[in-house]
């Protein structure tokens, strides 16, 4: 790290070196991935003409005391998008309008993911399949380590919600589904005082399902599921969060990408009222960093925690959704004991009681009832049973409420 700060301060030495000696306006890209120490303040105050740089995190202070005029470049609109798609790709066939209107790049992005898909296609001219598997490909390049690909690999059918919060799902589903038609055709974009993205909370126990929700509802609308690694994310030196923040958010934008931020509140959490110490201060910048990218995040968030009120007041205002996800009731346990013991070639004994199971243990989410199916699974193959008998569904629950830090009465085998 330290050879690289050297290196970056001997390139801005070296260029300001050079439009001393001729005539030249320097442009200084990416300027947010140059580190302090390369003096990029020092560098703007001793060059007395005009100099260029670009950033993608809004407000980005360049640390320099002569005046700076600050211009927003607007991504073209889907017309020059897809225009720009066939002159770069040499008129590829298939649904570039379509392509154009999902992903939200510029020139460059364009033109990196036609490379890409060159590289990838041997033959032939592309077409727009190619084109949005390049640009998915480079996506993937730029979010690094910072976001893993989530798949999902249960359906609709698996799923056991409440009717309530089956229908605030719905409508979710609904509201990004059908964003362009209100916001565009319909012109309520100029009603909204934030922006046009989808920012969703879902609170509840551990596995009642959140981050499920989160991977179907990203299938269901075609769109690609990254959830946050915030191992990678949090830093503990000052501004690097927030930079590895704007990484992840910029490729989530131009990628069509649904982002998932796991355990939420270990980012998003209540800003401290009674500021300390640095520490506090640069914790609160940070949540301040969060709330306006999510707000000018044109894509769509689903945050999940499993402690609600430790996620910030000033986000929860923000919030498109807010949905609770709770432990299941008596009926849903039952139904998701028998949906979670059920496959096509499971050996399952013919005298199975499952209320009885959905009675006895009746603090199981769905992740606990999983957890159990499959373990008395594993007990009838062990044991070379014939099937998979009620005595193994009940030992095989009793060992997952222990391990939730729950004990049954000997007397009542109950809670």
């Amino acid at each position: 790290a330290a050879r690289r700060d050297r290196a970056d301060a001997a390139t801005l030495t070296a260029l300001r070196r050079e439009v001393t000696l001729g005539v030249a306006v320097p442009l200084i890209a990416n300027v947010d991935q140059l580190p302090k120490e390369a003096g990029l303040g020092a560098f703007l105050d001793g060059v007395t003409g005009p100099v260029v740089v670009s950033s993608a995190m809004p407000g980005f202070e360049l640390g320099t005391e002569r005046s700076v005029v600050r211009v927003r470049w607007p991504l073209p609109d889907v017309a020059i998008r897809q225009a720009m798609w066939t002159r770069a790709a040499g008129d590829p066939t298939g649904d570039l309008q379509g392509l154009a209107m999902r992903y939200r790049v510029g020139a460059g992005v364009i033109a990196r993911a036609v490379v890409s898909a060159r590289a990838q296609r041997e033959h032939g001219p592309l077409d727009a399949a190619d084109l949005a598997a390049g640009l998915r490909h480079n996506i993937a390049e730029d979010l690094g380590g910072l976001a893993q690909p989530v798949v999902v690999t249960q359906s609709w059918d698996d799923l056991v919600l409440s009717d309530d919060t089956r229908d605030h799902v719905t409508t979710l589903i609904g509201r990004i589904r059908h964003g362009h038609k209100v916001l565009k055709d319909w012109q309520y974009r100029s009603k909204m005082a934030r922006g046009t993205g989808v920012p969703a909370l879902f609170s509840g126990a551990p596995g009642t399902g959140k981050t499920m929700v989160a991977g179907l509802i990203a299938r269901e609308l075609d769109l690609e599921l990254y959830q946050v690694d915030l191992s990678q994310i949090v830093s503990k030196w000052v501004g690097e969060t927030e930079k590895q923040l704007a990484k992840v958010f910029d490729a989530a934008e131009q990628g069509h990408v649904l982002l998932l931020f796991d355990e939420a509140d270990a980012l998003f959490g209540q800003r401290s009222a009674d500021v300390k110490s640095a520490v506090d201060r640069y914790a609160n910048l940070e949540v301040n960093y969060l709330l306006q990218r999510v707000e000018s995040f044109g894509g769509i968030t689903i945050l999940t925690t499993n402690l609600e009120s430790g996620i910030d007041s000033a986000l929860k205002r923000r919030l498109a959704a807010h949905i609770v996800f709770e432990l299941p009731d008596e009926d849903e346990r039952e139904i998701l004991w028998q949906r979670l013991i059920t496959t096509e070639s499971a050996p399952l004994a013919a005298n199975l009681d499952l209320l009885q199971l959905a009675r006895t243990f009746p603090k199981m989410s769905g992740a606990n009832i999983r957890n159990a199916a499959l373990a008395a699974a594993f007990l009838a193959a062990a044991e070379h049973a014939t099937t998979i008998t009620q005595d193994h569904l009940m030992r095989a629950a009793r060992t997952e409420y222990r391990s939730m830090g729950h004990v049954l009465s000997e007397r009542s085998g109950r809670a």
